[in-house]
């Protein structure tokens, strides 16, 4: 009875009241048919980019889906095709292997370094898997689940500098977010350069922050306007 399991945005106790408060009066309006996302949603997840993360993200890149992990095996399966690669970086969240492996591509494993109980970038290896030519997508996660590592800008700038070099689309998962620990920030990904953001796509959603699971959503980011269109 003394134990409250926070268990993968499935918390055991109540989300907060203006989230109810605000369930409970749409319910009431009682349309409960097909709805599509007003402009409203997006002005409110780009208002919260800017708040926490200092992104000003124009609501014109954005687009939706049920969930980050739905959404991770739509991008895998629209721009990879069967038999390429994908590289994550391990430990990680399993269904990284998932989303992948479900549409016939191949895991590729950057293993992460544990060092005085903290977890590097192993780039050496990370280098050596993004120059073979089928590896195609990487799977970011930032922060890092389960090793607890908010990247730095510089460890970003290396991630991506050498996924440009050798033409490894970046897919971010930054669902974590919004629980960086005090003294620490976390740098949206997109929001580094111009040519970061034409090769990557982020994705988020409020599930872990707000207990929020059973909702549905995520919010997925694309600059580059053909990958957009791919994916809308």
């Amino acid at each position: 009875d003394q134990v409250i399991p926070l268990w993968v945005a499935d918390m055991d106790f109540k989300t907060a009241q203006p989230i109810i408060d605000a369930c409970v009066k749409k319910a009431e309006e009682g349309i409960w048919g097909y709805t599509s996302r007003p402009a409203s949603y997006f002005e409110a997840v780009k208002e919260w980019e800017k708040k926490r993360n200092g992104w000003d993200v124009d609501t014109s890149l954005m687009s939706w889906c049920l969930g980050v992990v739905p959404a991770l095996s739509a991008l895998v399966k629209l721009y990879t095709d069967e038999g390429d690669k994908v590289m994550i970086q391990t430990p990680v969240y399993p269904e990284f292997y998932d989303v992948t492996e479900a549409w016939g591509r191949e895991v590729v494993e950057n293993q992460l370094v544990e060092k005085d109980g903290s977890w590097a970038i192993d780039f050496d290896d990370f280098e050596k898997k993004a120059a073979d030519e089928n590896t195609k997508l990487l799977i970011l996660c930032s922060p890092h689940n389960p090793c607890g590592r908010v990247w730095t800008r510089e460890e970003l700038e290396k991630i991506g500098n050498i996924c440009l070099k050798h033409h490894v689309l970046v897919v971010s998962d930054e669902i974590h977010f919004d629980l960086v620990m005090p003294g620490y920030r976390h740098i949206v990904y997109a929001s580094i350069s111009e040519e970061f953001a034409q090769n990557c796509i982020v994705c988020t959603a409020p599930s872990k922050t707000f207990n929020l699971a059973g909702l549905q959503t995520s919010n997925i980011f694309i600059p580059n306007e053909k990958l957009r269109n791919q994916y809308l």
